[in-house]
């Protein structure tokens, strides 16, 4: 089906084809709309914070407040993607700055009900033009690629090379899982030096509406048989305006080709004097209520409003769930440019009448006392020997064995093994900061910077042998012990190492090197 798709993608959409999708379309789209739920409620999260931390808050707030959607933003302006894209203008970019297994978070989330949401974005895409200027729109007074006033590259939107890149990409996401597409950023250039702009190539006589209609056509039939929703996000004015007003977004030309429209309804966004009100952010309600209600006189298609979570309070936000409520829909995602949702889920929780809990993503160190010794055992020797009750760890970087692959030889690594709330707790007490959402990894770089510290060693000169903390005092690392933990650790280590095969046992530096060099005699030809 994928292959099938890319060959519509290169070679276009001829008459027939077109009308067999149409069939198709009408069939699958109605499966896809069926698997969608009645009331998609969701949030946004950058780039920067698709994190298996976030994700799992956002699992957790899901489950005390009826949150059932997450929007994904995998392709921004600038162009990165969050995933590696197998697409050759992807990888010739360097667009592609993939996050954690994006895959695998998509999976969790779909495994917990979550309805999971690329957010794509289309047009704007600075690192494209950058490597491809013929893809971009030109300035007339330069001869360069032209910027908006943010400094950003424009695609040309009448380019068919562009739409496939874009389409090409939407065809991966629908591959990796997720449930929907939202299409972005789908419109011409709003700001900046707009009368400099040349768009040629562009086809006579089509105006820049029916260039974005067709594109959602083309879009919608490729990912349709795929079983993924088709969604765009529009200007909140396009609910207000009848014709173009220079960016290409007419609800007319666009509702027939998606199956769900995601106005930005953003209260502090409408200009001042709009429907009378002299500062429109003033009035959140109404401006939700009054815009869902025009949209719906001009199309049937399902409405998701965007809701502004930034620089709103609380009450502002459930203003705007009440002007939603008020117009008779249960849909909505709310947006805010960082992904912080405390004054959305104080909102939703005065709603509901939610008491909050805050997410618990490990054992804190109270609950980790009473757990039993821990052992992470390396290759040829343990990195890791922790006493919970005692209240020391022993640590040590992986030792080389031949023909082994070392998961611990570095002392990031190392600091890994270390149960994240043991690890609050030495950071805590070495005045390290961090945040309730800061991942394991971080904290396991701070722990193996302090380590180097510690010791006044280079950390290309560390090497295999057992190092100290001890949790009640002062938090320290260093290579001198009390001889009774230096004996557990070598009694454990005789114990899980007894059986080891002298071929896995470690090699001393000078071993390596013997060994080393009889492979280099070995392989000089006798003449």
């Amino acid at each position: 089906m994928l292959k099938k798709t890319d060959d519509r993608i290169r070679s276009g959409f001829g008459l027939r084809t077109a009308v067999e999708l149409v069939f198709i379309m009408l069939l699958l789209t109605a499966e896809v709309v069926a698997a969608m739920p009645a009331s998609v409620k969701g949030v946004y999260l950058p780039a920067h914070s698709i994190t298996s931390r976030r994700i799992a808050e956002v699992i957790h707030y899901a489950g005390q407040l009826g949150i059932n959607a997450g929007v994904l933003h995998v392709k921004d302006p600038y162009g990165r993607i969050a995933w590696t894209s197998k697409l050759e203008l992807a990888q010739g970019s360097g667009s592609c700055q993939p996050v954690s297994d994006l895959p695998a978070l998509v999976e969790k989330l779909k495994a917990h009900g979550i309805w999971t949401i690329a957010k794509l974005d289309t047009f704007a895409d600075h690192r494209l033009v950058m490597q491809r200027p013929e893809l971009g729109l030109t300035d007339v007074r330069s001869g360069s690629p032209w910027k908006d006033k943010n400094g950003l590259h424009w695609t040309n939107p009448y380019d068919r090379r562009v739409w496939n890149y874009v389409i090409g990409l939407a065809v991966e996401l629908a591959a990796m899982g997720f449930d929907e597409i939202q299409f972005d950023y789908i419109r011409f250039p709003s700001d900046g030096a707009l009368g400099a702009i040349d768009y040629r190539p562009a086809p006579p006589n089509l105006a820049r509406s029916q260039c974005i209609g067709r594109f959602l056509e083309a879009a919608h039939a490729a990912l349709s048989p795929l079983n993924v929703a088709v969604s765009v996000d529009i200007f909140g004015l396009a609910a207000w305006k009848t014709e173009d007003f220079g960016v290409g977004q007419v609800l007319e030309a666009i509702a027939p080709h998606v199956d769900v429209i995601c106005p930005m309804f953003y209260p502090s966004h409408f200009p001042p004097g709009f429907l009378g009100m002299i500062h429109p952010g003033d009035y959140p309600r109404e401006i939700m209520e009054l815009s869902i209600k025009r949209i719906q006189k001009r199309t049937s298609k399902p409405v998701r409003p965007w809701i502004q979570g930034f620089w709103y309070r609380p009450e502002q936000i459930g203003a705007q769930l009440s002007g939603i409520a008020n117009a008779a829909i249960g849909s909505w995602a709310v947006w805010n440019p960082n992904g912080r949702y405390e004054p959305t889920y104080q909102a939703l929780a005065l709603r509901t009448g939610t008491l909050l809990s805050a997410p618990e993503f490990y054992p804190p160190i109270a609950e980790l006392r009473q757990a039993d010794q821990k052992l992470t055992k390396g290759h040829a020797r343990i990195v890791n020997l922790t006493d919970y009750r005692t209240g020391y760890s022993i640590l040590s970087l992986e030792a080389p064995v031949s023909g082994k692959h070392s998961f611990y030889g570095t002392p990031t690594a190392v600091m890994g093994t270390l149960a994240e709330g043991l690890m609050d707790h030495i950071l805590k007490q070495r005045s390290i900061s961090f945040g309730r959402l800061t991942e394991k990894y971080t904290k396991s770089l701070y722990l193996s910077r302090l380590l180097c510290q510690d010791l006044s060693v280079d950390v290309r000169r560390l090497r295999p042998k057992p190092i100290f903390i001890d949790w009640e005092n002062g938090c320290r690392f260093t290579q001198n012990m009390p001889e009774e933990h230096l004996a557990v650790y070598q009694k454990s280590t005789r114990e899980l190492f007894a059986k080891v095969p002298k071929t896995l046992a470690r090699l001393t530096t000078v071993e390596k090197w013997k060994t080393t060099r009889e492979k280099w005699r070995r392989s000089i030809p006798l003449w």
